[in-house]
């Protein structure tokens, strides 16, 4: 599901987009944002119905090597990956198979060598090769095979990355915590449970689904507020010197300071710092923090923040 960052993360591309906008509506972001969640979740069905597409993949490889006359030296046996207990959970799964079809992740029938692609850095693998001619079989071992395949074979091809930025223009960002909610899906199968943990929602619960659009509201509803406390602490700096991304996360910092009475003022400055990292330059993370700790400092001295006892943590 998604987390509070990678909803700021959203929240900080609407924003963006609203500000680079001529007609400045609200609502079209909203609904942006709203679809670009959806995506997320897309994503993370997508990520398993390609575990399934190269499991039914190999099986049909399977039957195909079956009827040679002549076997090559250098054919595996696919029968162990065929048989591996995760992958034929995952394949049978009906919430995977009912949400691939809801959302319409109906990809590879036109993408073969997308999955031929995928299948051949499988087999070429070394995970592969001695997993295939380990003659061990049982569940833990099927877990760990596929959680190292999924991590460093399948997530790493460069055709899927490629694929998925083409496909929709919020994966790319959103690919590193949907890989890792994946491999944690996988890591968390249990022998004694034949279901799989997955995700069936997008958000943790309602105060995280209502999180992300209260806080592009926040923003977009009050810049003029936001930019006249940020006014007064860089009074030295000209707005047009400040980066356009760092500018926007100083004004979703602000916002959560004084419109989310809950999030206490050190966790949203840490966020903030960490979102920079990866989306502003190298400097930002010390102006960002300057700025932010003042803020902090001066709106507390003359009681406009008004955070609850959580908020005050």
């Amino acid at each position: 599901m998604l987390n509070r960052r990678q909803l700021r993360i959203k929240a900080l591309e609407s924003v963006y987009a609203f500000d680079k906008s001529i007609d400045k509506n609200i609502d079209f972001q909203i609904s942006y944002f709203l679809k670009s969640n959806k995506n997320f979740f897309k994503l993370y069905i997508t990520c398993f119905s390609i575990i399934k597409e190269l499991h039914v993949f190999a099986n049909q490889l399977h039957l195909k090597n079956q009827k040679k006359y002549i076997s090559k030296d250098s054919d595996l046996s696919l029968i162990k990956f065929c048989n591996n207990l995760v992958l034929k959970r995952i394949s049978s799964n009906e919430f995977i198979l009912n949400k691939t079809k809801d959302l319409s992740v109906d990809y590879w029938e036109t993408r073969s060598e997308l999955i031929s692609s995928i299948w051949k850095d499988i087999v070429e693998s070394d995970i592969s090769i001695k997993y295939l001619k380990d003659e061990n079989k049982n569940f833990e071992l099927d877990k760990l095979y596929l959680t190292n395949l999924f991590r460093k074979v399948i997530a790493s091809n460069k055709k899927l990355y490629d694929f998925f930025e083409d496909t929709e223009i919020s994966w790319i960002n959103d690919l590193p915590l949907v890989n890792s909610l994946v491999l944690s899906t996988i890591k968390n199968c249990k022998k004694s449970s034949k279901s799989l943990p997955l995700i069936t929602d997008i958000y943790k619960n309602d105060e995280d689904a209502e999180f992300g659009i209260k806080l592009l509201k926040s923003v977009i509803d009050n810049k003029e507020i936001l930019q006249e406390h940020i006014s007064k602490i860089t009074h030295n700096w000209d707005n047009d010197r400040i980066a356009q991304i760092d500018l926007i996360l100083l004004q979703m910092c602000l916002a959560e300071f004084l419109f989310f009475k809950s999030i206490p003022i050190k966790a949203s400055i840490n966020e903030y710092l960490e979102i920079a990292k990866e989306y502003s330059s190298k400097k930002s993370n010390i102006f960002l923090n300057g700025i932010l700790d003042k803020l902090s400092k001066d709106l507390t001295k003359n009681g406009t923040l008004k955070k609850n006892k959580r908020g005050m943590q």
